[in-house]
């Protein structure tokens, strides 16, 4: 989200927005702040803002998208810098991190051409710029034989220190520093924004600057001309010369990075600095190996894919997350004895967002990843997910979602054979500890045969109802929107492609004819991003009243509750001895809600 800090956001949503936690981040930088609870629903919202202003501080209002009446705010816009500008500094002369002008910063010392064995000549200004060799070494620039950064004068430090020059009369006119090691760079893009097309700025690392500079503030530094910004690393040395406006690569930049977390080799460098820059076309160094150059070739071919194509994303690497959890390394769930089945929504961005939560569980595997599409010659959706590195389900062409979803996990048993499937279903995004939580539960198949299923979604996982990460239950009834089962039970259960366990919509509950029983959590894994079709009675209750979801990672599941039959039958019956008693004719039923409350014995 790239804009002036002079400038009023207004933002209004038509239909439902996926609320995602990088969208919710977005919103805190411009001043408004979402309920949490939120996250993974559709939702609509209306905002008021300013880029910079403190989180809840901006005007806006938000409710799930289907609820009624829609949204509807009118008044009168405040001025800049009186109700929304109160919380942001405009000039920046006051805040931290922050920048001095011409007349408030310090001078240091002077050294005659900055110590260039002879003097410039012409236009050119005399240039000397020394990162430091590590935290206690303070970094220096001296511009035209002053010093605007030593030791104590002007606040340079850790992260990135910055100069900027009037090219016309070679004058600097600001100071600044960013500790982009302890403060996000929020601040350092509204600066960076503010450049003018005639300003000239000196960029320089000093300890560690790599740490909280965000993909938007290393796309600006390109912008200005860095070829090298997207290899910047931990307590690399780095500096580059650039300007607004530049056609090419600065010619004025080195980087040095260092083993391990060892600070780089210093840069030391003296030079005549011209006061327009001149780029260059053909970049100095090869593309960093951290562009993902697929897609940003993906993302400057289509449109409507949000921050996944946003400046601070479109050249992130997609990798998956590791697994920190090593009393799991050897479960099956992160191995090819289970395939991942992903059903592919109608909206490609809605399946972006799966796929992307997908992701980021610790352990997942692409390579056990299939994705099942409806329609075929589909190549910007097949594009898609092979930028994740995940496979494609090719199959039969199906009329209805139900049938296509049957048939993908019969396909997926017949053609790869693994033991497990961890089926996904179509408008869902998935809690950071998805996968842990399915590995975790895993081992009930092997101790009680009677289990059928582990489901990571809970039918009564509301809001004031579920809030119990630790706990799961046993309940009755296959589970859907997210789960794992067993090709055993699958193919002894649908024989000679019988499929009469599985007519209805997966959530109006499959294999009604027999006993069945699950395993699911007390809070949800797995969070729909929009309802199923139809307005009846049970999707609104199900899928409309707003829902607990995980926002944990890898967090581990205790034994309190056991699931396994033994230990189950022997809990519940612990727990009913435990129970208080009371007779029926003391307790009235509340008019207003489902609560029982005690009343005095009736005569």
């Amino acid at each position: 989200m790239s804009t002036r800090n002079d400038s009023y956001i207004v933002m209004v949503t038509w239909n439902a927005v996926p609320f995602s936690p990088t969208l919710s981040n977005h919103l805190k930088s411009v001043g408004t702040l979402i309920n949490p609870k939120f996250l993974g629903q559709g939702i609509q919202f209306y905002l008021l803002g300013q880029k910079g202003l403190l989180p809840g501080r901006g005007v806006s209002d938000v409710q799930l998208a289907n609820a009624s009446p829609p949204l509807d705010q009118s008044g009168c816009v405040p001025a800049l810098a009186t109700s929304l500008g109160n919380d942001i500094d405009h000039d920046f002369a006051s805040s931290n991190p922050g920048y001095l002008t011409l007349g408030s910063y310090k001078v240091g010392s002077f050294l005659k051409d900055c110590g260039l064995p002879k003097p410039c000549g012409g236009e050119l200004l005399s240039v000397h710029v020394y990162t430091g060799r590590d935290h206690n070494d303070p970094p220096k620039l001296c511009v035209n034989g002053t010093y605007v950064f030593e030791n104590k004068i002007n606040s340079g430090g850790r992260g990135l220190n910055i100069a900027v020059i009037n090219g016309p009369t070679g004058e600097v006119t600001k100071v600044a520093n960013f500790d982009t090691w302890g403060v996000d760079s929020t601040m350092l893009e509204l600066f960076l924004e503010d450049l003018q097309p005639d300003e000239i700025a000196v960029i320089f690392t000093h300890d560690e600057a790599s740490t909280k500079l965000s993909e938007l503030s290393r796309t600006i530094l390109f912008d200005l001309g860095s070829s090298r910004i997207h290899d910047l690393k931990f307590r690399a040395s780095w500096y580059m010369v650039g300007q607004r406006g530049i056609r090419g690569f600065s010619g004025f930049e080195k980087l040095n990075i260092g083993e391990k977390t060892n600070w780089a080799e210093v840069v030391d460098e003296r030079f005549c600095l011209p006061r327009r820059l001149t780029g260059y076309l053909s970049r100095p160094d090869p593309l960093p190996e951290t562009r993902n150059v697929p897609r940003l070739e993906f993302c400057q071919k289509h449109i409507g894919y949000g921050d996944f194509c946003g400046p601070e994303s479109k050249l992130a690497p997609l990798a998956p997350a590791k697994l920190a959890d090593v009393t799991l390394v050897n479960s099956p769930i992160y191995s090819d004895l289970t395939v991942v089945l992903v059903m592919a929504p109608p909206s490609r961005n809605a399946l972006r967002m799966l796929l992307e939560t997908l992701l980021g569980q610790p352990g997942v595997n692409p390579r056990q990843v299939m994705v099942s599409l409806r329609k075929t010659n589909d190549s910007e959706t097949e594009r898609l997910i092979k930028l994740f590195n995940f496979h494609i389900l090719s199959g039969r062409i199906e009329l209805d979602y139900r049938t296509h979803l049957v048939h993908s996990i019969t396909d997926v048993f017949e053609t790869l054979h693994p033991r497990y499937i961890v089926v996904i279903e179509e408008n869902t995004v998935l809690s950071p500890d998805f996968l842990h939580y399915l590995a975790t539960q895993e081992p009930l198949f092997e101790v009680d045969s009677t289990i059928n299923a582990i489901g990571a979604w809970n039918d009564n996982g509301y809001v004031g109802v579920s809030s119990d990460l630790t706990r799961v239950h046993r309940v009755d009834g296959f589970p859907h929107q997210g789960f794992l089962t067993t090709r055993s039970f699958w193919e002894a259960n649908t024989k000679n492609g019988d499929y009469s366990c599985c007519l209805t919509e997966s959530w109006e509950g499959w294999f009604p004819k027999q006993k069945i029983i699950s395993v699911v959590p007390d809070v949800s894994r797995i969070a729909r991003i929009s309802p199923p079709a139809g307005n009846g009675g049970v999707v609104r209750e199900m899928f409309h009243r707003p829902r607990e979801f995980s926002r944990q990672s890898e967090l581990k599941i205790e034994n309190n509750f056991p699931a396994a039959k033994d230990k189950f039958d022997a809990y519940m019956a612990s727990t009913v001895s435990k129970a208080a008693k009371f007779h029926p004719k003391t307790v009235d039923l509340c008019p207003s809600s489902l609560n029982f409350v005690e009343t005095s014995p009736k005569e």
